[in-house]
């Protein structure tokens, strides 16, 4: 499906290319007794350069939507799942540039065989819970034995995140560099919720906009099994235990490779 893309681009590249020739030669002809020199006809023939360079653009474009794609549909419901574009095209043996120099289609089918192997089934699942379970720990510092303080009523996990003053009030906002630390905190949490049936908690947590959010020291936000308390340079998880124990289960299950993590 994806190689018939191409070669419709490529033929469409070339009708192009004998309509504009077609067209030039009509000009030069039609204005012939006039005396105009080639610097006064209007008419002009892209380069080979400039129509192979267009090729080898569209070519990677669509190789990039294919990754998408995979991106989207084998990711479990409402969580992320994070695909690198040159890892998958290794994985796939597709050389883009290479296979058009020799004149070749980009076997673009391959690529879409070799996500849909890989992620297919629980594959794609499995790899989005191991990057979300990657993000808390992460984001708690769990990898460096950061401290996991239990309490009577829950169980409470601290990140760092810096704060700058608000735009237009006294209030904070997330420092620029605590930005994406914490969306992608943020993030693994939406997705252990999500396998956790909590759905609800789940949105809530996708819905934080970051760049928007303003808030005060100590102001709370409150979700179903979880408080965060907002500080002007750490935020305050408190898990409900009822969540904390699914929580824990989780990072244990899929965390492992990032808990070796010692930096």
């Amino acid at each position: 499906m994806y190689n018939q893309i191409i070669e419709k681009f490529i033929a469409a590249q070339r009708t192009a290319r004998q309509a504009y020739q077609d067209a030039a030669q009509f000009e030069r002809e039609a204005l012939a007794s006039t005396g105009a020199g080639e610097p006064f006809f209007a008419v002009g023939v892209r380069s080979e350069y400039r129509q192979d360079d267009e090729l080898e653009k569209f070519c990677f474009a669509l190789a990039g939507n294919v990754v998408s794609r995979a991106r989207r549909e084998f990711a479990p419901v409402g969580a992320r799942l994070d695909i690198d574009n040159q890892a998958e095209f290794d994985r796939a043996g597709l050389d883009i540039g290479k296979a058009l120099k020799k004149g070749n289609i980009p076997d673009v089918d391959q690529l879409w065989a070799s996500l849909s192997a890989y992620y297919n089934g629980d594959g794609g699942a499995t790899t989005a819970y191991r990057q979300a379970a990657a993000r808390i720990v992460r984001g708690f510092g769990l990898h460096r034995n950061a401290e996991v303080k239990r309490t009577a009523s829950g169980v409470v996990l601290k990140k760092s995140v810096h704060s700058e003053a608000g735009w237009k009030s006294a209030r904070r906002r997330v420092g620029y560099y605590s930005t994406q630390p914490t969306a992608d905190c943020l993030s693994g949490l939406a997705t252990f919720a999500g396998k956790a049936g909590n759905a609800v908690l789940a949105s809530m947590l996708q819905r934080i906009d970051l760049h928007q959010l303003e808030y005060t020291s100590r102001e709370k936000m409150s979700m179903p099994g979880l408080d965060i308390t907002l500080y002007n340079d750490k935020w305050e998880f408190k898990f409900s235990h009822e969540l904390a124990e699914p929580l824990m289960l989780f990072v244990g299950e899929y965390g492992q490779d990032a808990m070796q993590e010692r930096h």
